[in-house]
Formats: structure tokens, sequence, C-alpha cells
């Protein structure tokens, strides 16, 4: 495992699930973690960190938006072609997740953890799919 990865699961992210193609089409299995709110999640593919994102929604639903991309979601339709390429070479796509597990507050304010960590995460590790921290 690689330095970027470790730092993904000291972080205390998960594998969760991976891609696959159906007849040309992208499909997802989520194993853990699918109905968490305000998640981190990472796309990983040969031990090489792809992409990072964070959702408000569940992660399955923020997942689902990368198998059906409407025409305006521009990351959602790139991730889309990238995952479906990988795939198509014949590579492992993972999901990896961070749950907002721990309740941080500041005064008493809640902390969304995960909205914190994505631009630090994506300045320091750039992922490949990533347009910012380049």
């Amino acid at each position: 495992m690689n330095k970027e990865l470790s730092l993904l699961e000291q972080l205390g992210f998960e594998n969760v699930g991976k891609w696959s193609l159906e007849n040309g089409s992208l499909n997802c299995k989520i194993e853990k973690h699918q109905n968490e709110y305000n998640i981190l999640y990472a796309f990983v593919s040969k031990d090489k960190i792809k992409y990072i994102g964070k959702s408000t929604n569940t992660l399955s639903k923020r997942i689902y938006q990368y198998m059906k991309p409407g025409p305006s979601q521009k990351t959602n339709i790139k991730n889309n072609k990238n995952i479906k390429e990988l795939l198509m070479e014949g590579q492992e796509v993972q999901i990896w997740a961070f749950p907002n597990q721990e309740k941080l507050y500041y005064r008493e304010f809640p902390i969304n953890i995960a909205a914190g960590l994505e631009d630090n995460l994506i300045a320091v590790v750039k992922p490949d799919w990533n347009d910012t921290g380049k």
C-alpha cells in the first residue's frame, strides 16, 4: 500500500465498495456506509487515489449521480467516463469512504469533518481526477 492510501486509512477511511460495468453501464456495489450523510469518499485504482469528494447526501445517492449523470453535471460526467475507461482496461476501481462519525463543535456549532478535510486532502494527494488543488 502506498503512502497516500495509508494516509486515508490512518484518517479512518474504509474500502466500502467497488465499481463494475454491466452492459456498458456503470454499476456499483457498496457494502458499508451507503446511508451515511456528510461523507468523504475516494475512488482508488491500483492503490492510487484517483478522486476525492464529499457529499451532504447519503453515499449511495452521491454514487448514483456518477452512474446516471445529468447533462449539466460536469464532474459526474467526467468521472463516469474515467471510471468506465479504467474498468474497460481491466482495472478495479474501489470506493473508500470516511463517515462523519465523530461529532465536533466549535462553540455550539457542529463542524462537518468531511467538508473540512476535503480541500486539504486534495491539496496533499493531488488526485488525477480532481481539478482543484492542482
